[in-house]
């Protein structure tokens, strides 16, 4: 095994939407089991690909990994390999080798994803500045004048069919994001209704009204969901208040709320005006 191996793991993980944590020895004092360079990568189930040693150092290592995955930060690292006289601020590991090593962690993303739900005169902006900011995009729509290659000519994938069934048979990640946008009552609720079936873990955006959005989450409760663990991720109705009217401002509100919850902004909002 070698780095090749290791980092055509890591684009494989991160091509299915997961995020993984790739290590690599930055420096090294003394002994040790490998030399800076070497590589390991471990993802948020704690799967690992390549080693730095194995052992406890390796123990250590995948634990710091799996912190700054769940941090959602990098992070730098040095471990005594039980060194006679270790720095204070290593990590001290059973092992004999007798040096130090030092590890850098960083936190790889992948592609962010939109998974757009609805082709039509709000879907279309709402794709093309998804496209715009870096997005893959893959569109659902029940029909193929609104959902094609001419419409979308960006998109990663185009599915035309049942929605809530094709929309099911998707595997979404934690980094994805879905906006739906069809329109219809019955499609979109049950297009939400699939995405708490399958424990999307993601953030989703729909498309609708206020008393529209109240009657999906009456319908949710009743249906056995608890809508509490789903208050954090799913946003409806689907954007800021900016007063929009047009297929266009629409789709701008909307992408100004997902860029401020991916970014974490202080809500509510507030402008960068000094006057």
């Amino acid at each position: 095994m070698n780095e090749y191996d290791v980092l055509n793991w890591v684009l494989g993980e991160l091509s299915r939407g997961r995020r993984v944590a790739l290590v690599a020895i930055t420096g090294k004092e003394g002994s040790g089991p490998r030399d800076p360079g070497a590589m390991m990568a471990v993802s948020s189930s704690g799967e690992r690909m390549g080693t730095i040693g194995g052992g406890d150092v390796e123990k250590i290592i995948v634990e710091e990994a799996l912190k700054a995955l769940g941090e959602d930060k990098p992070r730098k690292l040095r471990i005594s390999l039980g060194a006679e006289n270790p720095p204070p601020d290593a990590k001290q590991a059973h092992a004999l080798c007798g040096g130090v090593i030092e590890v850098f962690i960083n936190v790889l993303h992948p592609k962010p994803r939109l998974i757009l739900v609805g082709g039509g005169h709000v879907g279309k902006p709402i794709g093309d500045i998804g496209n715009l900011l870096g997005y893959r995009v893959v569109v659902l729509d029940t029909k193929p004048e609104l959902a094609n290659t001419e419409r979308y000519p960006y998109a990663e994938r185009i599915i035309v069919g049942d929605i809530p069934l094709e929309l099911g048979k998707l595997e979404l990640g934690v980094e994805d994001i879905v906006v739906i946008a069809y329109g219809d009552p019955e499609v979109d609720y049950k297009s939400l209704k699939t995405l708490l079936e399958k424990d999307f873990k993601g953030h989703a955006w729909i498309l609708c009204s206020r008393k529209r959005a109240s009657w999906m989450l009456e319908r949710l409760a009743r249906e056995g969901f608890n809508i509490e663990e789903y208050k954090s991720r799913i946003h409806m109705p689907a954007g800021l208040d900016i007063a929009s009217d047009t297929p266009e401002e629409i789709a701008i509100s909307i992408w100004a709320e997902i860029i401020c919850e991916k970014k974490k902004c202080e809500k509510p909002v507030k402008t960068l005006s000094i006057i």
